[in-house]
């Protein structure tokens, strides 16, 4: 099962029942704020338009729990996590993303790659 952005949706969950793998793309909404204000965006942003991409954050992504919720409700085997966001190491393995979704998921996680396969 793919999932592109999305927000917690239980439809992936119905979608995704029994499957091997779920790639689902993964988001944190505090390191995007972050990130956003170390390079300068957040700040060139007015009130309304920081407010409406918090809300574009939370409502059409999901964070690494809400990945784990649903593929524990689907029962999926593996969880491929996709669409990572940008960071400045370029040796960023996103391991606290997997820690974050392994509180609600017990099988295996793995952060997609380019040139892998499956």
């Amino acid at each position: 099962m793919f999932t592109g952005d999305t927000g917690l949706s239980d439809a992936i969950s119905e979608l995704a029942k029994g499957a091997d793998l779920l790639f689902s793309e993964v988001n944190s909404v505090d390191e995007f704020r972050a990130r956003q204000i170390q390079i300068g965006r957040w700040q060139a942003m007015t009130p309304r338009q920081q407010e409406e991409t918090i809300r574009h954050m939370v409502d059409e992504h999901v964070s690494p729990e809400q990945v784990g919720e649903m593929a524990s409700r689907a029962g999926v085997k593996t969880v491929v996590l996709t669409h990572l966001p940008p960071t400045d190491d370029p040796k960023d393995e996103y391991t606290r993303f997997v820690e974050r979704l392994k509180k609600h998921f017990s099988g295996p996680v793995l952060i997609a790659k380019d040139l892998m396969e499956f």
